[in-house]
C-alpha cells in the first residue's frame, strides 16, 4: 500500500500539470476550425465539428457536399499547424445549398 500512494500521487500530479496543456491545443485547434470555415461563406449550414484536447479534430460535412470544397477544406485543416489530426465524413444531414 506504501508503493502505491506515491505513485498515485504522481500520476494524479502527472495529469493535473498537463491539463493546460490539453486546454491549450484544444483552443488552438478550435480556433484554427472556426476561422478557417468563416472563410467559407455559410459553412455553418454544411459543417459541425468538435475539437478535442489533444488538438484532434471530428469535422462532419453534409452528405451532398461537393467533393471539391470537400476536399479543399480537408486539406487545408490538416495542413494546419495547430491541428494535430482530422477525422471527417461526409455523413450529416443534406444541405439545401448545394
Amino acid at each position: 500500500m506504501k508503493l502505491i500512494r506515491p505513485f498515485f500521487f504522481a500520476l494524479l500530479f502527472s495529469i493535473g500539470a498537463n491539463a493546460p496543456l490539453l486546454a491549450d491545443e484544444l483552443e488552438k485547434a478550435d480556433s484554427a476550425v472556426a476561422n478557417l470555415l468563416f472563410e467559407y461563406d455559410g459553412s455553418e449550414e454544411y459543417t459541425t465539428y468538435k475539437a478535442n484536447e489533444d488538438g484532434s479534430v471530428d469535422l462532419i460535412f453534409a452528405v451532398n457536399t461537393p467533393d471539391n470544397l470537400y476536399e479543399e477544406i480537408l486539406t487545408k485543416l490538416q495542413n494546419h499547424p495547430n491541428i494535430n489530426s482530422v477525422l471527417a465524413s461526409k455523413g450529416g444531414p443534406a444541405c439545401k445549398a448545394f
